[in-house]
């Protein structure tokens, strides 16, 4: 959520004027794509932290909700996730949000349709990339939701009170 606010004050001898204008920005899609984020994050803190980077990064594999992980893919889902969250940190920083869910559904369609080989230079299944393909399609879907806007104008005036001179 991100709020403007913008004051105007006018004084003249017989009044102060003052306006305030403010503008609030929210999206829906703002706390889809955060919560993605969050997730990717925590897999690939896991994957990162159970497959180890003191060797290859693409053995050992492990195994997380089911799906084979290396550190490698560890490493490239916590760059996404952190894109991710900045992505969801405003309304008008969706733009990285959708690109890293774009990024994300191809990169998944392209693991999930991997041959052998790829898969094992990767450590990982093709049940991973279809794993991502839907993160991605979820986050791409939230940075697509529209964003509101409230606006709300005040205005209000003070008379100068004129003391005699002594």
């Amino acid at each position: 959520m991100a709020t403007y606010e913008q004051r105007d004050v006018v004084d003249t001898p017989q009044a102060r004027t003052s306006a305030v204008a403010r503008t609030r920005r929210f999206s829906p899609g703002q706390l889809v794509t955060g919560a993605v984020g969050v997730v990717l994050v925590i897999v690939g803190i896991l994957a990162v932290t159970r497959a180890g980077i003191d060797g290859s990064l693409d053995t050992p594999t492990t195994d997380i909700l089911g799906l084979t992980h290396s550190a490698l893919g560890g490493l490239v889902e916590i760059g996404a996730g952190l894109l991710l969250l900045v992505g969801s940190a405003s309304a008008t920083s969706r733009g990285v949000a959708a690109f890293i869910g774009a990024a994300l559904v191809i990169a998944g369609i392209v693991i999930a349709a991997g041959t052998t080989g790829l898969l094992q230079d990767l450590g990982t299944e093709s049940s991973t990339g279809w794993f991502l393909a839907v993160m991605g399609g979820i986050a791409l879907l939230g940075a697509l939701v529209p964003t509101f806007v409230r606006s709300d104008r005040a205005v209000s005036s003070q008379e100068h009170v004129e003391r005699p001179v002594a």
